[in-house]
């Protein structure tokens, strides 16, 4: 493994998604302490942890290791749809019902996060919006797996519908769900803010409710993976 700039390249990276080494840790499922080793050149990752790296950078192992990529759009490439309006984390805001713009995210990089491509969708969330700042900084934009709901992975981060006034709205939450009483309990990451439940009408399915899984985010920044 060409690992020379490894480090540097890293630190680089890291620090333009807005990420600590901490928050890097926890989405590459690794210890802070061995990111910290990484880029002081005094631990090589194999290639499988670098592999969960890259993910976690929304990066890829050859950007890591310094090798040159294309700047034109590859065949391996997958247009994910950009809602244009916000997605509330925190108080419900309103989504309209087209795109944006599409992004090109690489194939493996989708598949690796078990997400469908033809299920995969982004969305911004407020500027505003602080309920899950602790974990997604306000701006961020998050990729949602669409895949219609039949169960929560319990405190899994999640996109909600919500109506609020007649009116739809959605929101970002962790979720844990009462299967016997079909209750469905919305966590924040911010302590100011306090639980909240929706009960599931009798016979309703849960993709009702639940939009879709929040399977990765960036900062808000430029996505990486704009052509």
């Amino acid at each position: 493994m060409a690992a020379s700039n490894l480090g540097p390249t890293l630190r680089q990276l890291r620090k333009s998604r807005g990420l600590s080494q901490h928050s890097l840790a926890e989405r590459a499922d690794v210890s802070r302490n061995f990111i910290a080793q990484i880029e002081r050149g005094e631990s090589t990752p194999t290639v499988s942890t670098l592999g969960r790296v890259a993910v976690a950078l929304g990066s890829t192992i050859a950007e890591l290791l310094g090798e040159e990529l294309s700047t034109t759009p590859s065949p391996d490439t997958v247009p994910v749809p950009l809602v244009a309006d916000v997605i509330a984390a925190g108080p419900p805001l309103f989504v309209a019902d087209h795109v944006e713009r599409y992004e090109h995210f690489p194939y493996s990089f989708l598949r690796n996060l078990g997400v469908n491509p033809r299920q995969s969708v982004m969305v911004r969330l407020g500027q505003g919006q602080d309920s899950m700042a602790d974990t997604i900084p306000p701006g961020s934009t998050v990729l949602l797996d669409n895949t219609p709901v039949r169960d929560v992975v319990p405190k899994g981060i999640y996109a909600v519908r919500e109506e609020v006034a007649g009116e739809v709205g959605c929101t970002v939450k962790r979720l844990v769900l009462d299967a016997a009483s079909r209750v469905l309990i919305l966590l924040s990451d911010n302590p100011m803010y306090l639980p909240r439940a929706i009960r599931l009408k009798t016979g309703q399915p849960l993709a009702d409710i639940v939009i879709g899984r929040v399977v990765w985010w960036t900062p808000p920044s430029p996505i990486a993976f704009r052509r």
